[in-house]
């Protein structure tokens, strides 16, 4: 197997997956900004699709990339679940690379991270003035209102590891499962039969 049909591959379908994410992170992005509370459940319904997604994409592209290998060990075929699981992570980390970028650049450059805040903070508190909350824990939640809006914005190198740490955990858990799905062991006496 040559190094370059894995590196091609994933290079391919991780900005594919990235796309595909960083579309639904700033739908999300947006819900927030823009919709406020009254937009809450389709902005549950749209992570939920988005998963689904995430899923089906990571399934599906691991599995084309098994389907190559298989295509290249003509001699003795097979796809451990090491090689699937690998591919996995290394397609959902530059999924989150991409993601970060956009992200940052978004809430950067089109929203602007105060009024990000601003806006998340007010979601909040929208929130907790629909919920009934002890009065011992109203300075709590003031407390918290004052620090989210104090905290300077996330440089692009830390929302970079934030996305591949993410994506990493998110890779990890899906690529346990598509590794499993993908795998194909070799059929050493497959030969020895036929003749």
């Amino acid at each position: 197997m040559k190094p370059s049909i894995f590196l091609n591959d994933m290079l391919t379908k991780g900005a594919i997956l990235g796309g595909v994410m960083l579309l639904s992170n700033i739908a999300e992005n947006s819900i927030l900004y823009y919709g406020g509370m009254k937009w809450m459940v389709v902005l549950g319904i749209e992570y939920l699709i988005s998963l689904a997604v995430y899923c089906y994409l990571l399934y599906r592209f691991t599995k084309g990339y098994a389907n190559l290998v298989l295509l290249e060990r003509k001699d003795l075929p097979f796809f451990s679940y090491g090689n699937g699981f690998s591919y996995a992570v290394s397609v959902s980390m530059l999924a989150g690379v991409i993601v970060a970028l956009g992200g940052y650049m978004f809430r950067h450059y089109i929203i602007g991270y105060e009024n990000y805040i601003n806006a998340y903070v007010k979601l909040l508190q929208d929130w907790f003035s629909q919920t009934e909350v002890p009065a011992s824990m109203v300075g709590t939640y003031e407390q918290m209102f004052s620090t989210l809006k104090s905290q300077p914005e996330p440089s692009l190198i830390t929302s970079i590891f934030s996305g591949i740490w993410t994506y990493l955990m998110a890779g990890t858990f899906v690529g346990l499962i598509v590794a499993a799905f993908t795998k194909r062991k070799p059929k050493i006496f497959e030969n020895n039969d036929e003749q």
